[in-house]
């Protein structure tokens, strides 16, 4: 029997910083929500129509997406920052135009067949610029700044949930000691994952 769940193209950011050491944005989802409802998540969200025209393409003229030209990458990564915007209220790219450079792609997972909600998902990674972390209070009821190591931690025992994506993005970010050695490790041909996804961290 086919997956009759359709699956929706949409977008995520691993927002990293010094603080002194390492630290990522965490965001935790609604309880009672269809999608991971209650687990910890990295802001993100559905791909609209509007993340491919208009302002959206002179903010993010190209991004560089493995298996995409420049425009659908762009649309991906216009939906990634919004999305961190909206989610946290942290504005990580300015007016634009964004440097893709800037906000490498590390990552691609799928949800697996079963799931009430199925997302292709695309993941960058994006320096914090400035402003504090204000969860919206519909997709995320909190969120904060961690070291991986200790989200990872507190997975392990019990006071947190994630799924694999996110403990894979974790695991990988927990290697580095801060925001420049992520920058330049990332792709350097380590994957985790499983059939579902990977992350080259």
């Amino acid at each position: 029997m086919t997956d009759s769940v359709p699956i929706l193209p949409a977008a995520s950011v691993l927002v990293i910083d010094d603080r002194p050491d390492l630290h990522v944005v965490i965001g935790q989802r609604r309880p009672g929500s269809i999608f991971v409802g209650g687990m910890i998540v990295f802001p993100g969200g559905g791909v609209d129509p509007d993340d491919s025209i208009g302002p959206a393409r002179s903010r993010v003229p190209s991004a560089e997406v493995p298996e995409l030209d420049a425009a659908a990458g762009a649309a991906f990564l216009h939906a990634a920052i919004r999305e961190t915007e909206e989610e946290v209220g942290l504005d990580i790219a300015g007016v634009g135009p964004v440097d893709p450079e800037a906000f490498p792609h590390v990552g691609h997972w799928i949800t697996p067949e079963g799931s009430p909600r199925r997302y292709d998902t695309h993941f960058f990674m994006a320096r914090y610029r400035d402003g504090e972390i204000v969860p919206d209070g519909v997709e995320l009821t909190d969120a904060w700044w961690e070291r991986p190591g200790d989200v990872l931690d507190r997975i392990e025992a019990g006071d947190l949930e994630a799924i694999a994506p996110t403990i894979a993005f974790l695991e990988g970010l927990s290697e580095y000691r801060n925001v420049n050695d992520a920058f330049s490790g990332r792709g350097s041909g380590k994957r985790r994952g499983n059939t579902n996804g990977w992350t080259s961290m």
